[in-house]
């Protein structure tokens, strides 16, 4: 039997209550939120079409800015591209031109600035610089990556190319302060057994071999059974016979 509206209870023929209403019985909250958030909707229609309308234009702009960063990274990714080309060559066999792939690289960093495609330019921009003996170029990419990327994919292939061309240059304490830097932050990077050892080799060169055998005895502590250790156990026993 289905509940009725109205329930009369009546004791001795007279009614204890005049009626207990349903809604009285069984309360809905859910349905009692809807009706209080329409009430204050109507009571507030301006500010809140102001709001609906603020955050639509909100959603808007965030889309327009998605989409033109996808247009950016596309057209980045597509110069770097050229530019990879130009570096390995277009052809088998075909030498590289590394004058072309500078301009290109350069080109990605200085219109694509905040892509990926500018983080990969810029490395890759300092390597080329670097093997074409441009150090004091090739050093200011490096610094440059690290500068606009503190929190980069690269940072340690960055410090080591930093620290290459401090070292090329004769700057043997800034190459120690460059790769003692990034390896506090990256000290589990795959390449971190290279940087230990360069930072070992540079210790050496400064006439530093107590610097020197402390990394190299990290390097077999961290680096057991690889070539790295080899190398470090060889330069240790030679460090011992001076």
């Amino acid at each position: 039997m289905g509940l009725r509206d109205d329930i009369h209870v009546y004791e001795r023929g007279v009614p204890v209550a005049s009626a207990i209403r349903k809604p009285e019985i069984r309360r809905n909250p859910l349905a009692e939120w809807v009706g209080a958030t329409v009430r204050f909707v109507q009571a507030h229609r301006v500010a809140v079409v102001a709001a609906l309308a603020v955050l639509a234009i909100g959603a808007s702009s965030a889309g327009g800015y998605w989409w033109r960063q996808q247009r950016k990274e596309e057209e980045a990714s597509r110069l770097l591209a050229k530019a990879v080309s130009a570096i390995r060559g277009d052809q088998p066999g075909v030498a590289g031109n590394p004058d072309e792939a500078s301009r290109a690289l350069q080109q990605v960093v200085r219109e694509f600035p905040s892509t990926h495609s500018a983080e990969e330019a810029l490395l890759a921009l300092g390597d080329v610089q670097y093997s074409a003996g441009k150090i004091d170029e090739a050093l200011a990419s490096f610094s440059e990556y690290l500068t606009a990327f503190p929190r980069g994919a690269f940072i340690l292939m960055a410090g080591l190319g930093k620290a290459y061309a401090q070292e090329a240059r004769g700057d043997f304490q800034g190459a120690t302060q460059t790769l003692s830097h990034v390896l506090e932050r990256d000290k589990d990077d795959p390449l971190a057994g290279e940087a230990y050892m360069t930072l070992a080799r540079v210790y050496e060169e400064m006439k530093k071999p107590d610097d020197a055998m402390r990394v190299y005895g990290q390097v077999v502590e961290k680096y057991t059974q690889t070539r790295w250790a080899q190398y470090a156990l060889q330069r240790m026993n030679d460090l011992r016979k001076k």
